[in-house]
């Protein structure tokens, strides 16, 4: 008896009737969806610094500076692009952020510089870049093409019989790398989204209303006896037919 009535107090979700709540809201989830992307656009704009991304290419030699090669061999290349990951953790080091202080003049610690800089490979190639991330477009430059200018020798004084090469230094980027609007738009739409469907969930579960017959079985395992007619539903055929109608009938006065 008392596990019938646990399983009687169980919330059971009919998935078809919640799809039906949703497909009648609609209009409420779009406008969640609207508004809460909206306004992830706004603060977007109005709050969110646009940080500008400039960068460093630099190719790995697996070789000392001034050392005359006849032919790249396959072992060569393997062995630079090895050497990558080692190069960018030399990089990001003190002391070669520091001397990047020292010889640039730039106002900064080698922990404010490393948490600028970030570096990866390209691809699978003995090639990588050197990315700084600041608001002002020109010092992102500046910085990146600072360190181009100091990481080459220092390497090579740290790591004997290899040397790297700039293939390209840093331009002034004309545009914001960020923020994304079109993911902080997709962001925010999923959001108001998640919140209407939340909303319209947590609705169809607090509605303890008896609405059809499915709903007292359900809840009771006495058989249904018989139903009440909707009036306001019934046709004015059925009406008369089963004795609703209610409408004063008409009475003609006769005689003279």
């Amino acid at each position: 008896m008392r596990e019938t009535i646990a399983e009687k107090n169980e919330i059971k979700i009919d998935l078809r009737k919640l799809l039906m709540v949703y497909l009648k809201k609609w209009w409420l989830i779009l406008l969640c969806v609207i508004l809460a992307a909206g306004a992830m656009l706004v603060y977007t704009q109005n709050f969110v610094v646009p940080m500008y991304r400039a960068s460093v290419t630099v190719y790995v030699n697996n070789s000392s500076a001034g050392e005359r090669i006849e032919y790249i061999s396959g072992s060569n290349l393997s062995a630079s692009q090895q050497l990558v990951n080692t190069y960018i953790n030399i990089i990001k080091s003190d002391t070669v952020l520091e001397k990047v202080v020292e010889q640039s003049g730039l106002n900064y610690s080698a922990d404010q510089l490393r948490d600028i800089l970030s570096a990866s490979q390209v691809g699978g190639t003995e090639m990588f870049n050197i990315y700084i991330l600041h608001p002002d477009p020109e010092m992102a430059a500046r910085i990146a093409n600072a360190v181009a200018n100091v990481a080459p020798g220092e390497i090579e004084q740290i790591v004997e019989g290899s040397s790297t090469k700039i293939i390209d230094y840093a331009k002034v980027p004309d545009k914001p790398y960020s923020p994304d609007y079109r993911k902080n738009l997709v962001m925010g739409g999923a959001v108001g989204c998640l919140i209407a469907l939340a909303y319209l969930t947590l609705t169809y579960l607090l509605d303890v209303r008896i609405k059809e017959e499915d709903d007292l079985t359900a809840l009771f395992e006495f058989p249904v006896l018989g139903q009440i007619p909707d009036i306001a539903s019934v046709s004015s055929s059925s009406k008369k037919k089963y004795g609703y109608e209610t409408e004063p009938s008409s009475v003609v006065k006769g005689g003279k």
